[in-house]
C-alpha cells in the first residue's frame, strides 16, 4: 500500500441534498482518493443519491426520506453509528439544523462548515466556517468545495476535474436489452430529460419535441425520453410535438440504468437537474438548459471540443431561492427560444464531426 495513503486522515463529509449535487462532488472525491483509501472517507447523504459512492467504493450512510418516524429513526441510527468513530476532519457542506445536530455528536479533531454568511449562527459546533455563495459563486461549485477543503488544511492535488463515474455492468446489460427490444441499437441516440424539480426549471416540453424531430431528420437517429413513473403527462407533452414517424421511446429506469443509457447515447439534452450531471459523468455530450441557477456555478463540468453547452438567458430574479416563481409564462426557461437551441445543436454536431475527423 502507498505509505502516504496508509497514514492519511479520516474524513467525514455531510452532504444531504440532491443527486446532481453529489455527482458534482465527484471531482473532489477523486482528488481525495488520490491521497487516501476509500475506507478513510465517510459520507452522509440522502436516500436515492448513493450511486456515485457505490461506484467509487466509498462508505456512506443514507438518510431515509420517508415518513417523519422513519426520518427520526434514521437520524438515531446515524448517531449510533458515529458514536464509536473518530474523524480527523468532519466537513459539513449542507449547514442545516439536522447537520448541526449530527455534528454536535461527532468526535472529530476539526469540524468545518461552509455556507452563506447569513446561515452562520453563534454557538455553531464548528472550529472553522468558510463563507460560500452557492448562488453567485464566484466560480464553479467544485472550485468552492475545493477551497473549503484547502482552508481546512486538507491538501488536494492541483489537477483537472475528473467527474467520471464507472458504468454498472449489470445496468449496462439491462439497457442494451432495452435498446435491442426497441430496435435502437446502432442508431444515433438522443436522450432527452424534460423534467425538473420545479415547474419553472423546465424548458417547454413542446420545444424538446422539436429537438427530437430535428435529430431524426438530420441524424436519422432516435430519441429516448427519460422520466419518472409519475411524469407520464410530461412525456406525452413531448411526444405530442414530435412528427408521427419520428422514433421516440420513453424509458423509466433506475439511476444506474439511466447512467448506463447515457453512456450509450450520442447526446443528452435536458434541464438543470440530476440526470444532466449523470449524463456528463458518463462521458456523454450535454446540452443543458438553465434559468433559476447560474451555469457558471452549477453547470456541468466542461468538455473539450464543444462537447458541453449550456443555454441561459438572465432575468432580474435569477439566480433565485426556488421558493416559487411569479413570472408565469415569462419565466426564465421560456426565454430560451427553440431557434437558439437548434443553432447550438447544429454547432455541436459540426464540432463533433470535426473532432472525429481529427481523431482518424
Amino acid at each position: 500500500m502507498n505509505q502516504g495513503k496508509a497514514t492519511s486522515p479520516r474524513i467525514g463529509i455531510y452532504r444531504t441534498r440532491y443527486l446532481g449535487d453529489l455527482i458534482l462532488f465527484v471531482p473532489v472525491l477523486r482528488k481525495l482518493l488520490e491521497r487516501t483509501e476509500p475506507r478513510n472517507l465517510f459520507l452522509v447523504v440522502n436516500e436515492g443519491t448513493e450511486f456515485p459512492l457505490e461506484q467509487l467504493g466509498i462508505p456512506f450512510f443514507s438518510f431515509d426520506r420517508g415518513t417523519l418516524f422513519r426520518k427520526m429513526h434514521s437520524l438515531q441510527s446515524l448517531k449510533k453509528m458515529l458514536k464509536h468513530q473518530f474523524f480527523d476532519y468532519w466537513i459539513d457542506l449542507t449547514l442545516s439544523d439536522r447537520s448541526r445536530h449530527v455534528t454536535r455528536n461527532v468526535k472529530a479533531g476539526m469540524r468545518v462548515a461552509c455556507g452563506s454568511e447569513n446561515d452562520h449562527r453563534p454557538g455553531d459546533p464548528y472550529d472553522l466556517f468558510v463563507p460560500v455563495d452557492y448562488n453567485h459563486g464566484p466560480g464553479h461549485v467544485v472550485d468552492l468545495w475545493e477551497q473549503v477543503f484547502r482552508k481546512a488544511g486538507i491538501p488536494l492535488p492541483v489537477s483537472e476535474k475528473d467527474g467520471r463515474i464507472p458504468v454498472d455492468p449489470d445496468a449496462l446489460q439491462s439497457v442494451d436489452r432495452f435498446l435491442l427490444e426497441k430496435n435502437l441499437l446502432g442508431r444515433p441516440l438522443l436522450v432527452i430529460h424534460p423534467g425538473g424539480r420545479h415547474w419553472f426549471k423546465r424548458w417547454p416540453p413542446d420545444r424538446f419535441g422539436r429537438l427530437a424531430t430535428w435529430w431524426h431528420q438530420n441524424r436519422q437517429g432516435a430519441t429516448v425520453l427519460v422520466a419518472t413513473e409519475a411524469e407520464h403527462t410530461l412525456i406525452e407533452s413531448v411526444q405530442s410535438a414530435v412528427l408521427p414517424d419520428d422514433p421516440v421511446v420513453p424509458f423509466f429506469g433506475t439511476v444506474p440504468e439511466l447512467h448506463a443509457l447515457f453512456s450509450r447515447a450520442d447526446l443528452f439534452a435536458g434541464n438543470d437537474s440530476g440526470p444532466l450531471h449523470l449524463a456528463r459523468s458518463a462521458g456523454t455530450r450535454v446540452l443543458g438548459f438553465y434559468g433559476s441557477t447560474l451555469p457558471g456555478v452549477w453547470g456541468p463540468l466542461p468538455g473539450e471540443g464543444g462537447r458541453v453547452r449550456t443555454l441561459y438567458h438572465s432575468v432580474a430574479c435569477s439566480p433565485c431561492d426556488h421558493t416559487g416563481c411569479t413570472l408565469g409564462n415569462q419565466n426564465c426557461l421560456r426565454q430560451i427560444p427553440l431557434e437558439e437551441s437548434l443553432a447550438v445543436l447544429e454547432r455541436m454536431e459540426k464540432d463533433e464531426r470535426a473532432g472525429s475527423e481529427e481523431r482518424l
